[in-house]
């Protein structure tokens, strides 16, 4: 027998999970229900590599608890992969048979890691908890961790490992955290990792994977490496399969508008999989980050219940721990902005560096060091500020003073 509700959530991410918060904050009679292929309450993937590391206990990566779904009157259909979406029928056919019709759907199915086409036991990839768990199991014991791609998964990993493990990165492009960061700031991580004794492998890949109890890695410079596990950490490619086969329109994402409605209308798409309007440029994107995804999940969720809502796009905005330094990113950060202000702190080793447009407004930030001042950035690029000047970059004092002349 057919169940139907409402409005059908696929996803139990930051976008999912803020979606039902909002439904319900403005409804308590929508029926809701939320489908997701891993049968566990909603967890923090940003925290999974301090999981992996020994950094904090398993149970804190969790957002909610199991209660959480009951609590707001939530159908929960987790552990149950939807297999098949036919839109004009509003209806979802789940992996174990069961047929859900919906009045509504959002899609917030997230991404998949990109792996190698090699495996082997100690392959790994991070992206759910089944990989977290499989990841500390592997770790404890490890006297040799590599890692291919240098990205937000695999240097954070990198970094909890503990120095006395051997670390190696390979990665093949010139620098670390090439889409993350610009070339500068990129230096100082680099300088920064190399000394905490990280193994740098740059312009290379690997070419060749064997071995038994331990891997056995060929690269393509002709060095070679053992080690005990390899994370691959070469970025996510969108779940939009189940979008493709039901004929919305997919690009590299799930086509969104501002209203995160999709080619058909009672269909909406938030999150890594979804793909919308940059703020800055414009263009269309996916940010693939955690405040995205919730903002987007809360303008789908206000549409879906009436509201006109539009979203003015998306920002870059990632903030991680590594090797000991804090880094963030807000916004546009490529040397190709036409213009940029720099303040660096020898001694602290505070790093600041803001991107401006041609009228001198903010338009990017990136922060090496305390970066408490993420938020503050954020707002200047959301409320398109003109820069205050170079000594906004020399304290937070100013930085808080500037911010209220703005407000």
């Amino acid at each position: 027998m057919e169940r139907h509700f409402d409005i059908v959530i696929i996803g139990n991410s930051a976008a999912g999970m803020q979606a039902l918060r909002t439904i319900r904050r403005h409804s308590r009679s929508v029926s809701v229900a939320m489908v997701d292929r891993e049968n566990c309450p909603a967890y923090s993937r940003v925290l999974t590599p301090y999981y992996v590391g020994g950094k904090t206990l398993r149970g804190n990566l969790f957002i909610v608890g199991s209660d959480f779904y009951d609590h707001y009157g939530i159908a929960t259909l987790l552990g149950h992969a939807a297999v098949e979406l036919d839109a004009e029928r509003h209806r979802l056919l789940l992996a174990d048979g069961t047929a859900v019709g919906f009045g509504q759907l959002l899609i917030a199915a997230g991404a998949e890691a990109r792996g190698l086409e090699v495996t082997a036991e100690g392959v790994c990839t991070l992206r759910h908890l089944a990989d977290a768990d499989r990841l500390e199991r592997l770790l404890k014991g490890a006297r040799s961790v590599t890692a291919v791609g240098a990205g937000l998964v695999s240097i954070p990993l990198l970094s909890h490992a503990g120095p006395e493990v051997e670390r190696h990165l390979v990665i093949g492009s010139d620098r670390v955290f090439s889409r993350v960061v610009d070339p500068e700031a990129s230096a100082i991580l680099e300088e920064r990792f190399l000394a905490d004794g990280l193994v740098l492998h740059k312009r290379d890949d690997i070419v060749n994977l064997s071995g038994t109890d331990r891997l056995e890695l060929s690269l393509a410079t002709g060095k070679r490496i053992v080690t005990d596990m390899l994370l691959v950490g070469k970025g996510v490619v969108p779940n939009t399969d189940l979008a493709l086969r039901a004929g919305l329109e997919v690009r590299e994402g799930i086509v969104t508008d501002e209203r995160c409605r999709t080619s058909h209308p009672q269909i909406f798409a938030a999150g890594d999989v979804a793909e919308g309007k940059d703020f800055v440029t414009g263009e269309p994107t996916i940010q693939g980050n955690w405040l995205t995804a919730v903002e987007q999940g809360e303008i789908a969720a206000l549409n879906m219940l009436g509201f006109d809502c539009a979203y003015e796009g998306s920002l870059k905005n990632n903030t991680t721990e590594v090797f000991g330094v804090d880094v963030a990113v807000v916004g546009y950060c490529r040397d190709d902005a036409p213009r940029t202000a720099t303040a660096r702190d020898p001694f602290t080793g505070r790093f600041r560096k803001v991107f401006l447009d041609g009228r001198d407004r903010v338009i990017g930030a990136t922060m090496i060091g305390e970066t408490n001042d993420a938020g503050l950035y954020y707002q200047l690029v959301r409320t398109r500020a003109l820069f205050p000047g170079p000594t906004f970059l020399r304290g937070t004092g100013t930085q808080a003073a500037a911010l209220a002349r703005l407000a």
